[in-house]
């Protein structure tokens, strides 16, 4: 996978992909499995916005079946066993634990029941899995088992608590790039840092866009049969732009969603606790959602704190929305006593609202992904797709290429991506013998063209505590004999790192301008 802008030009493809976080990532796969040609291209780099601030975490279906969504139970299920088949050692089991208190449907025998539908509701769960990445029976834990896995819940009130498993995806940065390569190894033309300037089109069909190289300044021009918009935020200023529009002031259509990673472990499961905050300090939930802890290697990841994009300057945003959430864990987990300093990173990202274009409150979290055709506005051929989950984005992206199949009189085999592993969906931390073939890997064959690429996206270099100084000048040492940088270039390289990767004051965000 080499970073070829030639093979975006030149040629008519089937499908063009814009944007290439994990729902783009997964269309380009998709698309180049059921064997069309297919362009993806992202502004900045492979799954480094939204798609990368995650609690990595995919998440089954349990909390559908307390609102008695029992297809989205089951769909979540599915796409959990089916990314844990194609990329296991991305992907891997994770229990769950969420206290259980007095009566009603909190209680011991509420969630035990709740236990019992969810293994009923998803027999096939582990076909095909190993014995490493199998998801056993739900279960209910005693007061003192519940203590001994998180002993802060002791001050709680507990009566014990429902334990089952989800799956946590090691990296999702790497599995959103692992989409990507295979992807090209299939025939696809990608290439990130380059950003779309205009959507072309011709007697009222979109036949491509015109784009502009980020990284030199040279335009070009893709064309292909269909153009889908996978953006994530920036999807609705893209499609409005292409179709000379100004969109009437209406209910804010996103949020901001932070989480918090604390550099050092906290629980060897994830757990569920009750935030103590009321509709007015939470109005996108309305109020007691579910905080989670989730376990990565040697650290926690802590959320997610969510706010209605206001206008507000999100800096500002971010740094009270990661204060307000360590306060919440503090008082639901008293035993906790965590402290700014305890924050290694921010995270953020942005998730669409139901907006009134769905059921319920406008400022609530939408709850389906959005896949859209633009031929009522002159724009034939013109798609777009907004997700609301990292875990059933194949599925999502499964969707969206039926249609257009279908739609745009496109030959292509049928869908195959639920059963064929991913390439390049492994995990390489610090200290791995592999590492320094990895990076030198990662600049030649999957177009990492910054240090940051690297440590964040391409190697678990820059996972908590964070990357130390001997490994940034290493992995900078590898990287510039590759990329021809000098010492200055090498060092501001080395700089940028290191903000990225700062706690509350050098916060990592998703940059929206």
């Amino acid at each position: 996978m080499r970073r070829d802008l030639s093979l975006l030009t030149g040629r008519v493809h089937d499908l063009l992909v814009v944007g290439g976080g994990v729902h783009g990532a997964a269309l380009a796969w998709d698309a180049a499995l059921r064997g069309l040609t297919v362009a993806v291209m992202e502004r900045d780099d492979f799954g480094a916005a939204t798609s990368a601030n995650s609690l990595r975490i995919a998440h089954g279906g349990l909390r559908y079946l307390a609102r008695g969504d029992v297809r989205r139970m089951r769909e979540s299920i599915g796409e959990r066993s089916r990314l844990m088949r194609i990329a296991p050692e991305l992907v891997v089991p994770l229990p769950v634990m969420v206290p259980t208190h007095g009566r009603g449907t909190g209680s011991r025998l509420s969630m035990r029941a709740a236990l019992a539908l969810n293994d009923l509701g998803s027999p096939g769960r582990n076909r095909g899995l190993d014995g490493a990445h199998r998801i056993p029976a739900g279960r209910v834990l005693s007061r003192a088992e519940a203590v001994r896995l998180f002993p802060p819940l002791a001050t709680t009130g507990l009566t014990g608590a429902a334990l089952w498993h989800d799956a946590r995806i090691r990296s999702p940065e790497r599995l959103t790039l692992s989409f990507v390569r295979s992807a090209a190894e299939r025939g696809a033309a990608p290439a990130n840092y380059v950003r779309v300037e205009r959507v072309l089109t011709e007697a009222g069909m979109v036949r491509g866009v015109e784009a502009v190289d980020r990284r030199t300044g040279r335009s070009l021009v893709v064309r292909a049969r269909a153009t889908v918009v996978a953006a994530g935020c920036w999807t609705d200023a893209l499609v409005d732009r292409a179709a000379a529009r100004t969109r009437a002031a209406g209910p804010a259509r996103q949020a901001l969603a932070l989480n918090l990673m604390v550099g050092r472990s906290l629980s060897g499961v994830a757990v569920g606790v009750r935030s103590p905050s009321g509709p007015a300090d939470d109005p996108v939930i309305g109020g007691h959602r579910y905080l989670f802890l989730a376990p990565q290697e040697g650290a926690t990841l802590l959320g997610t704190w969510y706010a209605v994009d206001d206008g507000t300057d999100s800096p500002a945003l971010a740094e009270r929305g990661a204060e307000a959430l360590r306060a919440e864990f503090n008082t639901a987990c008293p035993g906790l006593d965590l402290e700014a300093e305890d924050v290694s990173r921010v995270q953020v990202g942005w998730m669409p609202l139901k907006a009134g274009l769905e059921p319920g409150r406008a400022d609530a979290l939408a709850d389906r992904p959005r896949i859209r055709e633009y031929g009522a506005d002159g724009l034939r051929h013109l798609y777009s797709v907004e997700g609301v989950k990292y875990t059933t984005a194949r599925g999502v992206a499964e969707q969206v290429l039926d249609r257009i199949v279908r739609e745009v009189g496109l030959r292509a085999q049928g869908c195959r991506t639920a059963e064929t592993h991913l390439t390049g969906a492994y995990h390489v931390p610090a200290g791995d013998p592999r590492l320094s073939a990895r990076i030198r890997e990662a600049v030649r064959e999957e177009m990492a063209l910054s240090l940051a690429d690297i440590i964040f996206r391409r190697t678990g270099i820059g996972e908590p505590p964070g990357p130390s100084l001997e490994a940034l000048d290493e992995a900078a040492r590898l990287a510039g004999e590759e990329l021809g940088w000098d010492d200055t270039a090498r060092q501001a390289e080395i700089d940028d790192v290191l903000r990225q990767a700062g706690g509350p004051a050098a916060t990592r965000r998703v940059v929206t301008g």
